[in-house]
């Protein structure tokens, strides 16, 4: 069986929904309330953004929760 490859990684998402958003790190920051260092590492994929740490990220992105995952 062969194993499902993801088409694009959170933090990829992440980047390109700031681009299409005109938006800062710091944007997100004042907007999720979620802290510089957690969006810092979400975005260098680091780390995988927690549930609720989506649906604020995708709230203030203004995009679906599912695509970000």
């Amino acid at each position: 069986m062969s194993e499902w490859k993801r088409v694009a990684e959170t933090a990829d998402r992440i980047q390109q929904a700031m681009t299409e958003a005109g938006m800062k790190q710091i944007d997100l920051v004042e907007k999720t309330g979620v802290n510089k260092s957690s969006i810092s590492r979400y975005i260098s994929g680091q780390v995988e953004p927690k549930q609720q740490a989506i649906m604020a990220l995708a709230r203030a992105l203004d995009v679906d929760e599912m695509w970000l995952y």
